[in-house]
């Protein structure tokens, strides 16, 4: 497994507090994979289509979609987005559990430098139509919304990789990987 990126965010305003919300549910997810062969990362334990692998990679895709739109560089997905955001699902043989966990760092670097540089929290974030359809009605896309939101969909995969790493071999992420806590 490749080593965490070292993170010393200092909670001294907001954006520390994010950045470290977002560190902490990143953590969850190493946490359930340590220890694992490929093989059980790549496993589906449960009725469910999801392995730890491919949940691992959806939400290395949704930190690097956000980290684009906050900056304002469009990622290439192609004429059809909902297309690609199935395909985020479907881990290639090649992408190994090191390989995807290298991808994750470096999004995180790549989002703590988007939101350090940032200057506004409350700058609106363009969103496409095709985008925004999928997002809560009637909010404003700011940098802030953009950081929550994807607070938000980590900690709910983060619940989900806990509940397959349990599947596999009954152990609970919050205890793994030296005992680190998110909490």
């Amino acid at each position: 497994m490749t080593e965490t990126p070292s993170t010393q965010h200092t909670i001294s305003d907001e954006r520390g507090l994010l950045l470290l919300m977002l560190d902490n549910q990143r953590t969850a997810f190493r946490n359930a994979l340590s220890g694992l062969t490929e093989e059980q990362a790549r496993s589906v334990p449960s009725a469910s289509e999801m392995s730890l692998a491919s949940l691992l990679k959806h939400v290395i895709d949704g930190e690097e979609a956000m980290t684009s739109r906050i900056t304002g560089t469009p990622r290439d997905v192609g004429d059809d987005p909902v297309a690609a955001w199935m395909a985020a699902w479907n881990v290639a043989e090649d992408e190994t559990v090191d390989v995807l966990l290298a991808r994750f760092d470096d999004a995180q670097r790549a989002t703590e430098a988007a939101v350090t540089a940032e200057t506004d929290l409350d700058r609106d974030v363009d969103l496409p139509a095709d985008v925004a359809q999928w997002m809560a009605s009637g909010v404003t896309f700011t940098v802030r919304y953009m950081l929550l939101h994807q607070i938000e969909e980590l900690a709910r995969h983060a619940g989900h990789a806990d509940i397959i790493r349990q599947s596999l071999d009954g152990a609970r992420a919050d205890t793994l990987a030296g005992g680190g806590s998110w909490s």
